[in-house]
């Protein structure tokens, strides 16, 4: 069931690209084909209005929809870090497809870079359970961009025009002949306006002199103002009769203040016992791809996205060695090069750190074949540590990145994590 979410207007935003870089179907069939649904991120339909001035957003789900902006702050950034998550990813794919420099991966790049592109925080909406932290995020204004309004002289414009001012006396040259002597009335006052003077002020007079006389007539203990607890005083303000609070007014008027008081601590009781029992969000999981290059520069290796690249990441001290066997059997590790590659970083071999890779770089082309990527558990350093979860990112040129999670458990296993094909 398609569901309204908001309406945005063209008046401050302008699109990007061409209607088929905006084209809801072409970057669903792209995202879809790219991550397999691994993405929360979720785009909604936008549909312009007939009128022109804005795109009316919907979504196909029957969940509930909260803008972003309108919920608390920490839930916010939660949900925030799963945007740029996702966002990343996305432009990393985007930036393979630019890296092949042809026209049909060029607009596919666009295409996604499109999908991520939005003016604000308030085009940002969540689908579904929020406080759980698994709502979907939806974007709305997505392919737009904010624009500066300038100036265009159209009908909200203001116009300032010259006013000529006629003197007021003078003479007007209507044609040939005499100049006539414009119609204004003489600065000198008539009997007829004395007359209309004095009737204004009478007028006046009749008005305000009503006031005067009830203010002087009031009584001296005033006269309460219906429908409300006020008094309205006359001459000396009630200072010759002021009467006395009444006890049980007083009595019930403070009783309801303390009661008041009483229900806004209790209300803040009852906040704060439930905001403790709010489990906290989870914290999002790291990119593996920005988590391996990170690491690989760090130990001063070369990341580079046009070539064929092996790495293992993991998160003790125990040693893991990582190894690629070729199709013709050859093996690359720690051992030595094989058919093009060599193992270039080797971590947790001699120094130890809490946070290794090990990295294998192809250079050149590669010979066509099946390669088997192998890791085996080599030492337990950490007798607490025993099981040691790792990860393995394939990095082929001009395809997406291959990404296996596996437990080492024994040690001097190998494990047979992952495989990949050169036509």
């Amino acid at each position: 069931m398609s569901q309204f979410i908001t309406t945005t207007p063209l008046m401050h935003m302008r699109p990007v690209g061409s209607a088929a870089d905006r084209s809801l179907p072409r970057i669903e069939g792209i995202l879809e084909k790219e991550f397999k649904g691994r993405l929360s991120l979720r785009l909604a339909e936008p549909v312009e209005r007939n009128d022109k001035t804005g795109v009316d957003w919907y979504i196909d789900s029957d969940d509930a929809v909260t803008q972003l902006t309108t919920i608390p702050e920490e839930l916010a950034d939660y949900y925030k870090r799963r945007l740029r998550a996702d966002v990343s990813v996305v432009e990393n794919a985007a930036g393979h497809y630019e890296s092949r420099n042809d026209q049909a991966s060029l607009t596919t790049a666009a295409a996604l870079r499109n999908a991520i592109r939005y003016p604000s925080d308030e085009n940002i909406w969540l689908a579904g359970d929020v406080p759980s932290g698994k709502a979907a995020i939806v974007l709305t204004a997505w392919g737009y961009e904010a624009q500066r309004p300038e100036l265009s002289g159209g009908r909200g414009d203001a116009i300032k025009r010259p006013v000529k001012v006629l003197p007021e006396l003078g003479e007007v040259h209507i044609g040939p002949g005499e100049p006539v002597t414009s119609p204004v009335a003489s600065s000198k006052p008539t009997s007829r306006n004395w007359l209309g003077i004095l009737s204004s002020a009478l007028w006046a007079l009749a008005l305000v002199l009503p006031f005067f006389i009830g203010w002087f007539l009031l009584p001296a203990c005033g006269i309460r103002v219906p429908f409300t607890d006020r008094y309205l005083y006359g001459w000396g303000n009630g200072a010759f009769c002021r009467q006395l609070p009444n006890p049980q007014v007083e009595a019930g008027r403070n009783q309801s203040n303390m009661l008041t008081a009483e229900l806004g601590t209790l209300t803040e009781q009852v906040r704060a016992k439930v905001e403790s029992c709010v489990p906290p969000l989870p914290e999002p999981e790291p990119d593996p791809m920005e988590e391996a290059k990170e690491r690989v520069e760090e130990a001063g290796g070369v990341w580079n996205q046009n070539e064929t690249m092996i790495s293992l990441i993991w998160n003790n001290q125990n040693d893991l060695d990582l190894a690629v066997v070729c199709p013709n059997g050859s093996k690359v590790s720690e051992s030595g090069p094989a058919c093009g590659g060599r193992l270039e970083i080797d971590r947790n071999y001699r120094e130890n750190v809490d946070h290794p890779v090990e990295h294998i770089r192809f250079d050149g082309t590669l010979m066509p074949g099946r390669y088997q990527v192998e890791v085996r558990y080599w030492q337990n350093k950490v007798p607490s540590q025993l099981e040691t979860p790792f990860k393995v990112i394939v990095q082929q040129e001009g395809k997406p990145p291959i990404i296996s999670s596996d437990d080492a458990r024994e040690v001097r296993k190998v494990i047979k994590v992952t495989e990949f094909t050169v036509p």
